[in-house]
This record gives C-alpha cells, structure tokens and sequence, in this order.
C-alpha cells in the first residue's frame, strides 16, 4: 500500500481509480541504482518504462556532427522516462543516466498498455509531459526533422530511375517543392509549384543548356523534397488581416473535414478504439513535428476537434493531420474488418477541393511509406 499512496501524489497517475493503482502496484518492481548508472541506452528495445521514486536523472541523445551527447532534459522525483519505446514500439530514442543514486518503479509494457486501456485520462497526462519535454532542446528537434525527412522523402540512385520519369512524377503528384540531382559532386535542382517546373538551378547556365548536360549524366542519386520541409526564416513579417482570414478559412475546412470523418470512424470501431489509436499517434508523432499541439482530436466522450495557428497555418499543420489520419487508420485497419470500405475523401466537393489543392491526399499516401517501417 505504501507504493500506492506514493503513486496517488505523482500527477500521471492523480486521475487513476484505487483499484487500478493497486493492480499496478501488484506488478511494480523497485529498482535502485547508483550515481552514473547507465538506467535506459539510446537505441536499445524497450520493454518497459521508469518512475522516478527519489532522485535526478540526466537525458541525453546522440545528434549527428555533434562530439558531445546533447543533454534533453534532467527528470526528478514524479516524473517518468522510457514510456515512448512503448508506444511506438521503436527503440530507445535517448539515454538516461543516473545523476544521483535513484530508487526507481519499474512497470512493464503489458500492465502499461492495460493502464492506458483503461484510463484515457492518462494519455493527457503523458501528451503534456512529452510537450514539455520536446521543448527543452531545439537540437533534438532538429534531429528528429532531419530523421523524418530521411524516411518520408523519396529518394534513390539515377542509374535505376529514367530522370523523364522522376520529373513527371512531379507534374503527375502536383508536386510543390525540389527535386535535388547530385553526380560527380555537381548538384542541379528542379524547383516546382503545384506539379509546374518554376526553375532549374545547375551551374548558373540557361534551362535548356542545363537540361541537355544532366540528361547525359550516368548516374548520380536524387531527393524528392516537399516544401514542408523549408526551413522557416529568421525573420517573419507579421500576419495581416488577409493572412489571418485565411488561416481561419483554411482551419474551417480542415475542422469540417476530420469531423466528418472521425464521426464516421466511430460507426466502425466505436469512441474508445478510436481514442485509443489516436493518443498513440500522438505520442509516436509528437518528436517529429513542433505544431502538434495546435491541433487537438478527440472522439469520446463525443468527437471534437479545436485547431489554431498562432503563427500562421503552415505545411507542417497540413502534413502533420495527414500522417496522424493514416496512422490512426492504419492501426484500425489491422484489428478491424471493414475498414476496406472506409473512404479518406471528404462528402463535400468544396472540401475535397481543398484538400486536392492543399496537397493534403498526396500527402496521406505518402505518409504509408514512413508509418510502416
């Protein structure tokens, strides 16, 4: 029992009925380690998650073209570490290191996952944390862009792919972005808008010289990079009265969309499946994307959807509702039947519109390609 009272004071677990925490604190196992205890390591399976008990902690991550770790966060009595790999089931994506001796809960993914189950409460709780903890280090964001960027952008070798081709998969996709060209340390970009070529930078020659030079190279390798990916400048001039009915316009039509469709999920896998799926997604997609919490979803007790742009609606907002709608879907469709005949399209023509012209649909058949590796 003493491990239950001291459960009731931490705020993860403040919401959590008696009877659960004591069936948790049934399968709690007390850990301590020392100062400079290696507790969790970047990059390991993660079978279970920590509860600090007394003590301080250090989180630290590895950052490509960095010496030294880069040190995320330092965690105290209350808090918790280790909760991500499972949820995403991927591997440990820091390492905490004990700054004093700790004495520690340890608590297995079975009973977490039952925890979540069974208190959605506990999923607000564990958005808030990883918000908090995200914002603490900009180098670790900027890790994790690089990291999705990687992994969603199409890419590979020129040898295998006719370069005609590649540049009509552009027109074909209405592609709003760059495709990069790199051979022999020379490099040409095909800047596009909306499937149009706008611009072909190769060596400060004219387009049609360029194009007869890189249509002989016989090799190389390409990236397809959607403008999402731009990086914001340093300085931004202030939203007017146009930018800002805009954005409003543009939140309008998204809201009106994913009601629709979440209202429509729900006929399928009922409000706590559907809950469930999506504070998953969050959590998975939360170290990818710094615009999360501008947009909030939730189907139960009933489906409501609150979504700003302080700073303005950007591409990440776009691109963020469409890997977290696939994601979702994608969990249902393993573990329900009929989801086949389940449609992303909105009913509403002017919607669809919207969304075809907002590059929303080519990105969520984009985003299949990251969510199952």
């Amino acid at each position: 029992m003493k491990s239950v009272e001291h459960l009731k004071k931490i705020p993860l677990f403040q919401s959590i009925p008696e009877g659960e925490l004591l069936r948790l604190d049934e399968n709690l196992k007390s850990v301590s380690v020392t100062k400079g205890e290696i507790i969790i390591s970047e990059g390991e399976v993660g079978d279970c998650l920590y509860i600090i008990r007394r003590g301080r902690v250090k989180v630290v991550a590895d950052v490509k073209d960095v010496d030294e770790p880069v040190v995320l966060s330092f965690l105290g009595a209350g808090d918790y570490f280790g909760e991500m790999a499972l949820i995403t089931g991927e591997p440990r994506s820091a390492t905490v290191v004990a700054e004093q001796d700790c004495s520690l809960y340890e608590v297995k993914k079975k009973n977490f996952d039952d925890l979540v189950m069974n208190n959605p409460a506990i999923s607000l709780s564990l958005t808030h944390m990883l918000s908090q903890r995200l914002n603490l280090s900009n180098k670790a964001r900027e890790r994790s862009e690089r990291y999705y960027k990687n992994r969603i952008t199409p890419h590979g070798n020129l040898a295998e792919v006719d370069l005609i081709k590649l540049l009509k998969y552009a027109e074909e996709n209405s592609l709003t972005g760059q495709i990069r060209l790199n051979y022999n340390e020379k490099e040409a970009c095909f800047i596009y808008s909306k499937g149009q070529l706008d611009k072909l930078e190769f060596d400060s020659k004219e387009e049609d010289e360029a194009m007869d030079e890189i249509l002989d190279w016989t090799g190389g390798t390409f990236t397809i990079e959607p403008s999402v990916f731009k990086l914001p400048k340093e300085t931004e001039e202030v939203a007017g009265p146009e930018k800002v009915l805009e954005d409003s316009l543009i939140i309008n039509m998204f809201e009106r969309y994913i009601k629709e469709k979440f209202s429509s999920l729900i006929k399928f896998a009922g409000a706590r499946t559907i809950q469930v799926a999506l504070n998953k997604s969050y959590f998975k997609f939360e170290k990818y994307f710094d615009v999360t919490s501008d947009i909030r979803i939730a189907v139960e007790p009933k489906c409501s959807v609150t979504m700003q742009a302080i700073d303005g609606w950007t591409d990440k907002h776009t691109l963020f509702l469409a890997v977290l709608m696939r994601d979702v879907i994608e969990a249902l469709g393993r573990d329900l039947l009929g989801m086949d005949f389940w449609k992303f399209q909105a009913t509403d023509k002017e919607i669809n519109r919207f969304l075809e012209n907002s590059q929303f649909y080519i990105y969520y058949e984009q985003a299949i390609d990251f969510i199952r590796e």
